[in-house]
């Protein structure tokens, strides 16, 4: 029987027999997916100027990140292997971007960042590095915040990022 869920992190619905193992929107591990009645926001909070710091980097990083795979999806053919990965890695990219910007109060700004680097392998690696550098970054921002909330929303950005580096890791090997 379907039930409706939402994410904790990013506040996205989601309709199921039961949580997906991470919310398909943002990547929040399967502990953040809980049934409707349960749902609080989480960006409605105070932050010190550290972690408004924080999030003004990691929005700044995932803007960049989601152009860029906006742009490497695109430069694939259609539904292809490669622009279907792109294309999830975009949205979920996005949501970071939405989150961030609702955590700081502020309206989703045009997206800007690097473009396709001509190659799959080259993207690949960019990715693997733009990801592993997420991964690091978040870290260190989730160790500095004393916010709960704000640890809550780099933990689950650090799930998603790993994920991304782990799924583009196999495909850098296959190549």
């Amino acid at each position: 029987m379907a039930k409706l869920y939402v994410c904790k992190i990013c506040g996205e619905p989601y309709i199921g027999g039961t949580e997906p193992d991470d919310c398909p929107f943002c990547g929040a591990p399967k502990a953040y997916i809980r049934p409707v009645e349960e749902f609080f926001v989480l960006w409605k909070t105070d932050m010190t100027e550290e972690e408004k710091k924080s999030v003004e980097e990691t929005l700044k990083l995932e803007m960049n990140a989601t152009a860029y795979y906006k742009d490497v999806a695109s430069s694939q053919e259609k539904y292809s292997k490669y622009e279907r990965l792109y294309k999830q890695l975009a949205r979920v990219e996005q949501e970071h971007v939405d989150l961030a910007c609702k955590f700081l109060g502020k309206e989703v700004p045009e997206l800007k960042g690097e473009k396709s680097k001509g190659s799959i392998e080259a993207d690949l690696a960019r990715t693997k590095e733009l990801e592993s550098h997420a991964v690091e970054l978040y870290t260190g921002f989730m160790k500095s915040s004393q916010n709960s909330k704000v640890k809550i929303l780099f933990i689950a950005l650090i799930h998603a990022e790993q994920g991304h580096e782990e799924i583009v890791g196999k495909e850098i090997e296959k190549e």
